[in-house]
């Protein structure tokens, strides 16, 4: 199933299939923030083509729904030294109000002197509604490079 979606995301991302799982007068969008970069590192790493794909929510335990989904970047470092990149995924309604934040397994990401590496994973996000739920809009990815210690 992982590979199937990954898949989907990638047709998505290239425009060769779209996304049933919005409402049609949602836009889904991405964005990208540095919270915290090494001195001497500031702009060395670039995080590109952030594209995600949420699955259709469903209810889960407690009143609790649940958004299953999957995501991939592009993660460039054009530094002279190797770097180690964490992130952490926020999800955002179409009013801009925070539904729920994500820490993606498999970090932090090493990348050598001059790497490019995709970045794919699954996310899940909860939520206590179910119209929020079904109305995600923005994914921002919000990371933090140092160098390998």
């Amino acid at each position: 199933m992982k590979r199937a979606a990954l898949f989907f995301l990638f047709l998505v991302g290239c425009g060769l299939a779209g996304d049933s799982t919005r409402p049609r007068d949602i836009v889904r969008r991405s964005e990208v923030s540095y919270q915290e970069v090494a001195v001497g590192l500031e702009g060395a790493v670039l995080i590109d083509s952030l594209e995600w794909l949420p699955f259709l929510p469903f209810p889960g335990s407690g009143g609790i729904f649940e958004v299953e989904g999957a995501y991939a970047a592009i993660f460039k470092n054009s530094a002279a030294d190797s770097v180690q990149v964490r992130y952490d995924l926020r999800f955002f309604d179409d009013e801009e109000s925070l539904v729920d934040a994500f820490i993606p397994f498999g970090q932090p990401v090493l990348l050598a002197a001059g790497e490019r590496r995709i970045v794919q994973g699954d996310f899940l996000v909860r939520t206590g509604d179910a119209v929020q739920a079904s109305r995600l809009e923005l994914l921002h990815l919000f990371a933090r490079v140092r160098r390998i210690e």
